[in-house]
């Protein structure tokens, strides 16, 4: 009997959660400066929601470019993925992603701004 009178106790506190909540999404900060990405290898799971706050610490812009891997996920807030697959940020800028990705594999990371690429600012992000 005390296990049929738990049920409508915890049906209710099931039903009283605000309007809108649901699972709380991961969030992973990426640092960009220095011509590095900090952690310059990421790893997501294949239709696991995601936050990436991405935060420039340079007093010069980068940008965050992974277009295959946008290409392939979904759920944007906005409805669509960013431009060309890259989020660019002033210096001492941040922005937050948050998304889905879809397709398993390994994608490229890098900053597509003159010589950065060429300094070491790649990366990658993995999808299990």
């Amino acid at each position: 009997m005390i296990r049929l009178a738990a049920v409508p106790i915890l049906i209710g506190i099931v039903w009283s959660a605000p309007a809108g909540a649901g699972p709380e999404v991961a969030t992973i900060t990426i640092h960009l400066s220095n011509f590095a990405f900090v952690p310059d290898r990421l790893h997501l799971r294949s239709g696991v929601p995601v936050r990436l706050h991405i935060v420039n610490d340079s007093t010069g812009s980068h940008n965050f470019n992974a277009p295959a891997l946008f290409l392939l996920a979904s759920a944007f807030p906005d409805g669509a993925p960013p431009a060309s697959g890259k989020v660019e940020l002033g210096p001492m800028g941040s922005e937050d992603l948050l998304f889905v990705p879809r397709a398993s594999g390994t994608y490229k990371l890098e900053c597509t701004h003159l010589l950065h690429r060429l300094f070491g600012m790649t990366g990658s992000i993995v999808v299990e």
